[in-house]
């Protein structure tokens, strides 16, 4: 949208000016310098293995990956896996830091849900806004339960990106078609 060029820019151009001027501090920095903003991010495995192949991964399901970042104000950077060794703590550690982290995004960040359903209660339930973590908000287990308790059942799960994922209630089955 033409009109919305320079609210959309701007912000884009000040986060590559400035990580131009980063120094060690900032792309390397101590863990506890960052540990707070550190956040998972799923992406399709074979993205991960062509496009970031040095930053740390772990296998989810459906052939997901979950990625880690540290979020800044207008944009986030990956972990890469030599940070791990510096930091000397391993994926694991990493990732249990990052799902602590995203409870605490839920916490300030509520996500406004679209619900559809019929005579039997919501069958479908997708975020109505955009949200870099939507879709990564599936690796809790709290969202997962609240979903479920939603949907009241087994669901399925789509996610076609990072800030987008529909729900789906297996019951009634024409609704998963």
């Amino acid at each position: 949208v033409p009109e919305k060029f320079e609210e959309i820019m701007l912000p884009a151009l000040t986060t590559v000016v400035q990580i131009q001027g980063w120094g060690s501090e900032q792309s390397d920095p101590p863990l506890e310098n960052i540990r707070d903003r550190i956040m998972p991010m799923l992406y399709p495995e074979e993205v991960w293995k062509e496009q970031f192949p040095n930053f740390v991964g772990q296998p989810w399901v459906g052939e997901m990956m979950v990625l880690y970042v540290v979020d800044e104000s207008h944009a986030y950077w990956y972990i890469r896996e030599e940070l791990l060794a510096r930091w000397g703590i391993d994926a694991d550690t990493l990732h249990q830091i990052a799902l602590d982290n995203l409870d605490d995004y839920f916490e300030r960040s509520p996500m406004e849900l679209a619900v559809a359903g019929g005579e039997g209660g919501p069958t479908l339930v997708m975020p109505t806004g955009p949200d870099s973590y939507n879709a990564a908000r599936l690796l809790s287990e709290t969202f997962r339960a609240k979903l479920r308790d939603v949907i009241e059942g087994t669901y399925a799960v789509g996610v076609p990106g990072r800030d987008f994922f529909v729900a789906v209630g297996l019951e009634p089955a024409e609704m998963l078609e």
